[in-house]
C-alpha cells in the first residue's frame, strides 16, 4: 500500500471513529484514543495495556471492520461529505447569482447561511 493510500485509510479510521465510536467498548474506544490521539505506537499500547503488540493491533483491525460495518449500514459519513460537497455547490450558485447582480436581499441571506454552515463544520 503506497504512503498516500495509507495515509487516506488512517484519515478515514479517525473520521469513522468521531462518528461511531461512542458505539464501541470502553477498552476499544481506550485504545483508539492512545493510537489516534496520543499518537502512541503498537508497541507503547501494548505495554500500557498488559497485552502483546499482536493484540493492540487486531484489536485495532476488528474495530475496523466494526467502523466499516456500522457506516455501510447508518451511511452517515457519506451524507457528511455528500451534504458538504452540495453546499459547496449552492454556495458557489448563490455567488454566481450574486455577482450577476441579483441583489435580492433573500439571496445574500441564503448565502449567509450557507457560510454560517460552512464553518460549523471546521
Amino acid at each position: 500500500m503506497s504512503a498516500d493510500k495509507d495515509f487516506e485509510q488512517r484519515i478515514r479510521f479517525g473520521r469513522l471513529y468521531d462518528f461511531y465510536g461512542g458505539l464501541l467498548t470502553e477498552r476499544q474506544k481506550k485504545v483508539m484514543e492512545q493510537y489516534f490521539y496520543n499518537d502512541l505506537s503498537l508497541g507503547e499500547i501494548a505495554e500500557e495495556n498488559g497485552v502483546t503488540r499482536q493484540a493492540i493491533h487486531d484489536l485495532l483491525k476488528r474495530v475496523e471492520q466494526t467502523l466499516e460495518r456500522y457506516e455501510a449500514r447508518l451511511g452517515l459519513l457519506a451524507r457528511t461529505d455528500k451534504d458538504k460537497k452540495d453546499l459547496g455547490l449552492v454556495k458557489d450558485l448563490l455567488n454566481l447569482y450574486i455577482s450577476e447582480g441579483n441583489t435580492d436581499r433573500r439571496l445574500v441571506k441564503a448565502q449567509q447561511m450557507i457560510i454560517d454552515l460552512s464553518n460549523e463544520g471546521r
